[in-house]
């Protein structure tokens, strides 16, 4: 799949469907050509994250440096700038 190839690690995407429809997530892991693991901070934490299939997400052209000293407060505070922009429009 070429969306799978433009996908990296840390990029920020949209979910489109299921019950977290328009929010932000960030890729955690990329599975296979048709899935990845997100997560938010906040419904979806690093300890559980979402496997979602790549199709259902719309991604962004920002990608975030994540590292070992990633945690779910710090995913929360860098999706949040993203959900407040929306907001705007």
């Amino acid at each position: 799949m070429d969306q799978y190839k433009e996908l990296v690690i840390g990029q920020v995407v949209r979910s489109i469907k299921g019950r977290d429809k328009g929010r932000f997530q960030l890729v955690l892991d990329l599975l296979d050509e048709s899935h990845v693991l997100v997560v938010d901070g906040k419904r979806r934490k690093l300890e559980n994250p979402k496997k979602k299939k790549i199709k259902h997400l719309q991604k962004t052209n920002t990608i975030l440096a994540i590292g070992k000293d990633i945690n779910d407060c710090r995913i929360r505070k860098m999706l949040k700038a993203f959900e407040n922009k929306e907001e705007v429009h």
